[in-house]
């Protein structure tokens, strides 16, 4: 029906809009607040619930990126929209039944979440196969769109069920599975055995830098041996998977060749799983930098409706539910459109600074500095108003972490089991959402305390002449402070939860002093790489004299 260039550009807008329906986990904090209440758990047993969302969507990582690594992208995907579809199926009968069961809810998140997972994992891999010489951007359209999920879920359901929880919680599963089918049959691997003149990922304009090295591996070339040369710079060889043309713009074959390794330093040689990929030193330094940052974002992600409840609810008398959803959805949407434009700057980004000879690295650490001002604002905002803040931070924040780490894994451990690497490295998530999200509700619960609604029932209205009674006026001026809000309240503004946010921000701190660590030894292990190859050329040009 298409071209294969147009057949690429089409499978991956169908890889952005099948991971539009898959990033439902997100959307947890639009309604999260509102299910515990009405199923009477706390800030500990909600949090509880958001964990086993990030685990289902997270250690399924591993058995996903198996299935994804050795069957068509369709399989994955239709696992994906099914189990969708029948978890908030399940999570919404728990709601609308008033089944009080933490467990019958987190089994039912986890099993959306998972199908989150096998349909967003694979639409990632498509995009990567098809886009070979431009993974960094081409993968950062499915992760945006991931990430985009929130805001658009969020958005539709205040605009068309305000206050009606139940009804938005039915939305999710049928527009969420809806989108994931609608894109199956374009989500397609295209065949790459070659590539038009013009799609030839050459840069108009290279560097000095890069060009004093491409002139000097030229000269190398001239007196080298081909096969010298590509045993020495193995972690920089070109992309294997096409059949080049005998030229390009008047460049010669091996000129391409050189440019090209510049570009995009991707060894597809590299083939780091398993056993070995555990045994590296390399993937746990990633594995904790990326369980520190994630869980710096996801605890925000899922708890700020808790965070806005407790600013909202200080500073505004009288709220209502109406007005505390309208606020959490803005806030959901703050962070899901700040974490869609990271995701695609980090992928473009990252793609432009290795093609200039720094590493993707730095979009790493960019992003545990803007987490870390996330976490500095939710120490030190006390009002509502300013809650955008901490909102933007942490969604670009997010947005550069998960749009910049699938071209940062395929580049070190190989393209080949990158699903299936690329799934051990986001368990992370569980463990660092795990610290962070139960710290929080713990500090939340030991600030809270509860308030029986038959209690406002029997309180007649408030008489500011009648004689003073500290019980009446306790609970009346609860009821004047919290308005209609029944079940855990904590009237304490930011001192809520503000010892969470203590504990993650040495984690951002951590995160960024270890991303600068790999940067300073990566360029040491170049730096070593490159003194080889000019030996090997030095020794060359003596023996050819």
């Amino acid at each position: 029906m298409f071209d294969r260039k147009t057949a690429r550009y089409v499978s991956l807008l169908a890889d952005f809009w099948v991971s539009l329906g898959s990033g439902t986990h997100y959307v947890y904090s639009a309604y999260g607040p509102q299910l515990a209440t009405q199923l009477g758990f706390t800030a500990t047993q909600s949090s509880v619930i958001a964990t086993l969302g990030s685990v289902g969507v997270y250690f399924t990582g591993p058995p996903a990126g198996i299935v994804i690594d050795r069957k068509p992208p369709h399989i994955p995907i239709i696992i994906g929209g099914c189990l969708i579809l029948f978890g908030y199926m399940m999570m919404r009968f728990a709601y609308v039944s008033e089944l009080r069961s933490v467990a019958f809810v987190g089994i039912f998140m986890v099993v959306a979440s998972a199908g989150n997972t096998f349909a967003y994992h694979a639409c990632v891999k498509c995009a990567a196969m098809n886009f070979p010489h431009k993974r960094g951007t081409a993968t950062s359209i499915p992760v945006a769109g991931y990430g985009l999920s929130a805001l658009f879920f969020s958005q539709i359901g205040n605009a068309a069920f305000p206050g009606d929880t139940g009804r938005f919680m039915l939305m999710i599963p049928l527009l969420a599975s809806g989108l994931v089918f609608l894109g199956l049959p374009f989500v397609r691997n295209i065949p790459l055995d070659k590539i038009a003149d013009s799609e030839v990922a050459v840069a108009p304009e290279i560097e000095d830098l890069e060009t004093d090295a491409l002139l000097r591996h030229t000269q190398t070339k001239e007196s080298a041996s081909i096969g010298e040369m590509k045993s020495k710079e193995s972690n920089y060889s070109a992309i294997t998977e096409f059949e080049r043309e005998p030229s390009v713009n008047g460049a010669s074959s091996s000129d391409v060749s050189m440019v090209d390794e510049i570009i995009l330093p991707v060894n597809e040689e590299i083939d780091i799983h398993g056993w070995a990929l555990f045994k590296d030193l390399r993937f746990w330094i990633h594995f904790t930098i990326f369980g520190l940052l994630s869980g710096c974002g996801l605890m925000y992600i899922l708890s700020s409706g808790y965070v806005l409840r407790a600013l909202f609810t200080y500073n505004n008398p009288f709220i209502s539910p109406n007005d505390l959803q309208k606020n959490q959805a803005i806030q959901v949407s703050l962070v899901s459109t700040f974490s869609f434009i990271g995701r695609i700057v980090a992928g473009y980004s990252a793609d432009r600074l290795s093609r200039k000879g720094y590493q993707r690295m730095w979009v790493i650490v960019a992003s545990s500095v803007i987490f870390a001002f996330a976490q500095i604002g939710g120490l030190t905002i006390t009002s509502s108003r300013f809650m955008w803040f901490i909102s933007i931070f942490n969604g670009i924040g997010y947005g550069f972490l998960f749009g910049s780490y699938a071209s940062i894994i395929s580049e070190l451990f190989g393209f080949k089991r990158f699903s299936e690497n690329y799934g051990y490295v986001t368990v992370a998530t569980v463990v660092g959402s795990d610290v962070f999200a139960f710290a929080f509700g713990a500090i939340y619960d030991g600030n809270s305390y509860f308030i029986d609604p038959e209690m406002f029932d029997m309180m007649p209205e408030y008489d500011s002449t009648a004689p003073y009674n500290s019980t009446y006026e306790y609970f009346n001026g609860t009821m004047r402070r919290f308005g209609s809000q029944v079940g855990q309240v904590c009237d304490l503004g930011r001192d809520c939860y503000r010892n969470a946010f203590i504990i993650t921000l040495p984690g951002a701190i951590v995160a960024g002093i270890l991303a600068l660590c790999v940067i300073y030894y990566e360029n040491r292990r170049i730096a070593r790489e490159a003194a080889a190859i000019d030996d090997v050329a030095e020794t060359a040009t003596v023996d050819a004299e």
